[in-house]
């Protein structure tokens, strides 16, 4: 939890509580989605021991989607937010793309992101930022 209170006890407690309570289904302001895995072009699942990305690097063309699951017991996100994460050197962007945040993920919760910028994405566990979980997306053209 203490790799949280960047966040401010406040914000963490809204996340979680709108987490909680929409489940499933779309989370406020479009930020996780249920999604097909026949859609994405790679399924990322997210574990717990140790909290990792599965594949951890993952790479597609443009305009491919790829979707992170959470079939762990704990809450998870994706981001490749800078303003986000503990140390914004956790996260690269190639120039021109826009940072992304699924918000918490409660277990069974999935994400999709589709990558129109070619380059190197990287990409943290926002709990699990200070246990390395990390991600890396390449996009081709």
């Amino acid at each position: 939890m203490r790799s949280l209170m960047y966040l401010g006890q406040g914000r963490i407690a809204a996340m979680v509580k709108t987490a909680l309570v929409i489940g499933g289904l779309t989370l406020a302001m479009g930020v996780a989605q249920p999604a097909s895995a026949d859609s994405a072009a790679v399924v990322v699942k997210m574990s717990d021991k140790p909290p990792k990305f599965m594949p951890e690097k993952a790479t597609i063309k443009v305009g491919q989607t790829v979707q992170w699951v959470n079939n762990a017991q704990t809450l998870h996100s994706v981001d490749a937010d800078p303003s986000m994460v503990q140390n914004a050197k956790d996260v690269v962007l190639p120039p021109g793309a826009k940072p992304f945040d699924s918000g918490f993920m409660t277990p069974g919760n999935t994400y999709e992101h589709k990558f129109t910028v070619p380059g190197t994405y990287k990409y943290t566990c926002v709990p699990h930022e200070k246990d390395g979980m990390m991600g890396e997306v390449v996009v081709t053209k």
